[in-house]
């Protein structure tokens, strides 16, 4: 509740209507986009190298460098590289539990409906002796 003899003592100024409108704001130049990279799975074949040894048993240790060839889909037993949210996970493409599967010497995980099959390891060289690895974890 207010007092309505405080409100007289305090003279309330008006804010002025004549005021001119404001100024449109101006638009941003659009920020240029970089240009696509090339994704895997675009018919080329892609180049990486192993961070870890989770497939030391095929005799790849880490930082061994494969090619993947994307030309063609992996089947049942085939080394595979596949992209699941984001990541790229390989290992040998099996069925578990009536779902597909990468198998490597740490386990085996389970392919969400999301997977997509980037392609299939055809080339495997070893790392250099005296190179530096990957970063121990």
């Amino acid at each position: 509740m207010r007092s309505g003899r405080r409100a007289a003592a305090e003279a309330q100024e008006c804010l002025p209507l004549d005021l001119p409108p404001p100024e449109p704001a101006v638009p941003r130049p659009a920020a240029r986009k970089a240009p696509p990279r090339a994704a895997p799975g675009d018919g080329d074949d892609v180049r990486i190298r192993l961070r870890n040894d989770a497939l030391a048993s095929h005799g790849w240790p880490a930082g061994t460098e494969l090619l993947v060839s994307s030309d063609r889909r992996p089947r049942r037993g085939e080394v595979a590289l596949v992209r699941e949210g984001g990541r790229l996970r390989i290992g040998v493409l099996e069925v578990q539990f009536g779902r597909s599967a990468l198998r490597t010497d740490h386990g085996a995980t389970l392919l969400g409906a999301g997977a997509r099959m980037v392609g299939v390891v055809t080339v495997a060289g070893a790392p250099l002796a005296g190179m530096p690895g990957p970063p121990a974890s």
